[in-house]
């Protein structure tokens, strides 16, 4: 985080501390609702930046276990984003029915599934948010129903960038997503933005959305909102850079440590996808390829790892190995100095930890946008 706001300072002209001086003194009165957000990693930032934290709402119960391990703190956990609209709902953690509360901040994800590209029924999903059909529209609609009744002044939002793209002639489904959202009294914006160029080296685009609510924002605050996320960009840093300034290691190191028959097939064909490209790679090039995928797909990166999704199974052509479920998670920006728990997670449920990397917000990102709209509210208070 210091060094995405020592970057932001710099564009705009002061010290770092000036402004997250600023974010401490307007985040302290406001309060955080986090829904499908995967590792609940926005709450880390929350913490830090005296922001309460009111509560979360996450569908898996081994993600739930998660969440209650490293937040003991948190007194309120919902299972289902559907039932958010509701006056009260099942609290997790003591198993009775509780308030669910209004919060100043909403932070959510909601099902990719329906839109995203590897979808193979994606074409059937094109009005999948007007008709609140499929996982992706199921749960679109349970946030937009929280929105509705509690009017959050922040929305922030995150989603695959299948959401962005046409379907077989169909318009995108973000323009649905847009209609709602200022149907519902937002003004609102998104932007494709890679965790690649948020210091951490994953290739990892995706769709954030930003929406503000229009009593008291404009549609400029948004697109200002996401030029200061552009202006907290990182110089790109390398793999084995990285592992080393946060010491990550390699529990959850899978047991088997060579590709078999078919991996070594994708390996194959990721080199000859290499070889045809404008900047064909160098000796020194880190090459990443994740043997989960086909042939076909053999998703491959150089000096930064392809998109990690939840059964990926990373491959350093370079040093002949499996990435670690740790150093999966840490490509999020998922340490053990934040999340006290994660030591112990790697060591006896590894396959979550891969499965949680896969849906995660990448901090770095959430960072910079949490960042970029604190201050803009800092300069409506």
């Amino acid at each position: 985080m210091q060094k995405q706001l020592e970057t932001l300072a710099h564009a705009q002209s002061t010290s770092a501390q000036t402004l997250k001086n600023k974010i401490i003194c307007t985040s302290k009165k406001l309060t955080l609702a986090t829904a499908c957000s995967g590792t609940d990693s926005p709450v880390i930032w929350a913490h830090l930046m005296g922001m309460r934290h009111v509560f979360s709402c996450e569908f898996s119960e081994k993600k739930q276990e998660w969440i209650m391990q490293n937040f003991p703190e948190l007194e309120f956990l919902f299972k289902d984003i559907k039932t958010l609209k509701n006056k009260e709902a099942v609290n997790e953690v003591d198993g009775l029915r509780s308030r669910v509360a209004a919060a100043d901040v909403f932070i959510t994800g909601f099902v990719c599934k329906s839109v995203s590209t590897e979808n193979n029924n994606r074409h059937t999903y094109s009005n999948c948010i007007e008709e609140a059909s499929g996982e992706t529209g199921e749960t679109f609609s349970g946030m937009m129903s929280y929105i509705k009744k509690h009017k959050p002044m922040v929305v922030i939002a995150e989603n695959v960038r299948g959401i962005t793209m046409r379907n077989k002639g169909s318009p995108p489904v973000i323009g649905q997503v847009v209609d709602e959202m200022r149907q519902a009294g937002y003004s609102f914006g998104w932007k494709i933005l890679n965790t690649r160029d948020f210091l951490i080296p994953q290739n990892r685009p995706r769709c954030w959305m930003i929406g503000l609510r229009n009593d008291t924002f404009t549609q400029e605050d948004v697109n200002h909102c996401f030029q200061m996320v552009e202006d907290q960009k990182i110089s790109k840093w390398s793999l084995q850079k990285y592992f080393n300034h946060f010491k990550v290691g390699k529990l959850g190191t899978p047991n088997r440590s060579t590709p078999n028959k078919r991996e070594r097939g994708v390996i194959k064909a990721a080199k000859l996808k290499l070889k045809g490209r404008k900047t064909a790679p160098i000796a020194r090039d880190d090459v990443l390829v994740d043997l989960a995928k086909s042939e076909e797909r053999a998703p491959v990166n150089l000096n930064a790892t392809p998109c990690l999704v939840a059964n990926s199974r990373m491959w350093w052509e370079n040093q002949r190995r499996f990435l670690s479920a740790e150093e999966g998670m840490s490509l999020q920006g998922i340490f053990a100095s934040d999340f006290p728990q994660l030591k112990s997670f790697l060591r006896t449920q590894s396959a979550l930890c891969r499965d949680m990397t896969g849906n995660a917000f990448s901090m770095s990102v959430c960072t910079a946008v949490l960042n970029a709209v604190m201050l803009k509210v800092a300069e409506h208070k």
